[in-house]
């Protein structure tokens, strides 16, 4: 390993190049993933009760708008139930949002009675038990709520259509600008946060690998580390990317904290290289004989701590829960790709840096020689 990367250095250093970026532009293109059904074991019960309420219900999770009308106005003013009933109409026309519930659909059962007055309408509710009416009113409050049913699916398919409604209920909001209207329950907010979060724990991630190759650099006191270990430290991250994408699972919270753990697991291997590399550095030597010999003192105990850790993270494979599989095998890959990284890219990284800095100085030499 330790020749090839002396001997083929700008063949390792171009193909490793090329890699990132086409992993790089992969990686960039990754959705958020998000599913509650991956945080439970999928080989039990529970997925496959989840399945068949998304199957009978139009969907096992619970979607709500929730609306908040003025004090001096109660459910039974002919305004508010308006806006209900329109807020009811809007949700039952979304894709993949079935079994809509709310007063609108007591109203609407009266209408058929031809009994549809704000008198009845009360006189209905009164007679319902506490606990069902209070799950779609809050007359104390002056709110009451519109609930569908979604099935368990991705975020990146839930939150166009969470966003699709509640840009169409903008258009309520601006005709009762003193009413309250919140597209809300678990699946809308899980949704957004998760996409969020994950896109904020991914900028986390490429803004520490920046940080690491500058604070590598003030560590050694060398403006060559930091530019060397920048291709070998974004290798094993876009790799696995790239294997995300091939699979279709996406950003996962699992993946990203994966790649956030192995790459400063990973980190080590390239610091103690570094720093055998400094060792072996001999003043008039041949740049690529202190590279080689740097590869092959560390070599062997970087194979052994990397696929160690690999094994032993990666042994989550075994598990029950979804995420923490994906985390195992994420794991595992990522350190082999870095390990690869450090002992064929960071080499010949260093190899041509020294030695196209080595041609500099030879170069103005000759010219300042010539220049006297």
């Amino acid at each position: 390993i330790g020749e090839i990367g002396v001997r083929h250095a700008k063949l390792v250093v171009s193909l490793g190049l090329l890699l990132v970026i086409a992993f790089g532009a992969i990686y960039t293109t990754l959705p958020p993933r998000y599913r509650l059904a991956d945080q439970v074991p999928d080989r039990e019960q529970a997925v496959a009760a989840s399945a068949q309420l998304d199957e009978k219900l139009t969907g096992a999770n619970p979607l709500h708008v929730m609306v908040d009308w003025p004090k001096d106005k109660s459910l039974y003013d002919p305004d508010v139930l308006k806006v209900i009933g329109d807020i009811h109409a809007l949700v039952e026309t979304q894709s993949s949002v079935g079994n809509v519930w709310s007063v609108e659909t007591l109203r609407r059962w009266l209408a058929k009675t031809q009994e549809d007055t704000a008198e009845k309408l009360k006189e209905y509710i009164d007679i319902l038990p506490d606990y069902l009416t209070k799950r779609f009113i809050d007359e104390p409050d002056n709110s009451a709520v519109v609930t569908g049913r979604i099935p368990d699916v991705d975020v990146s398919h839930l939150l166009p259509v969470i966003e699709k409604l509640d840009g169409q209920l903008d258009a309520l909001r601006q005709a009762h600008p003193d009413y309250r209207i919140v597209v809300t329950g678990l699946s809308a907010i899980a949704a957004r946060n998760s996409a969020s979060m994950i896109g904020k724990l991914n900028a986390g991630l490429t803004t520490e690998i920046a940080f690491i190759c500058i604070f590598l650099g003030l560590a050694f006191r060398s403006v060559m580390v930091s530019f060397v270990s920048v291709l070998p430290n974004l290798f094993p991250v876009f790799t696995a990317g790239a294997v995300l994408a091939a699979s279709g699972e996406g950003l996962q919270f699992a993946s990203i904290v994966a790649l956030i753990v192995s790459f400063a697991l990973s980190l080590n291997a390239t610091v103690h290289y570094l720093n055998r590399l400094r060792l072996e550095n001999r003043p008039g030597e041949d740049p690529a004989i202190g590279v080689e010999r740097a590869t092959v003192l560390i070599g062997p105990a970087l194979v052994l701590t990397s696929l160690i850790l690999a094994f032993g993270l990666g042994v989550t494979v075994l598990s029950a829960l979804p995420s923490l599989r994906l985390f195992g095998k994420l794991a595992g890959l990522t350190l082999i790709a870095a390990l690869i990284g450090d002992l064929l890219l960071l080499p010949a990284s260093v190899l041509l840096y020294r030695r196209f800095v080595r041609r500099w100085r030879e170069g103005a030499q000759a010219r300042n020689t010539a220049g006297r």
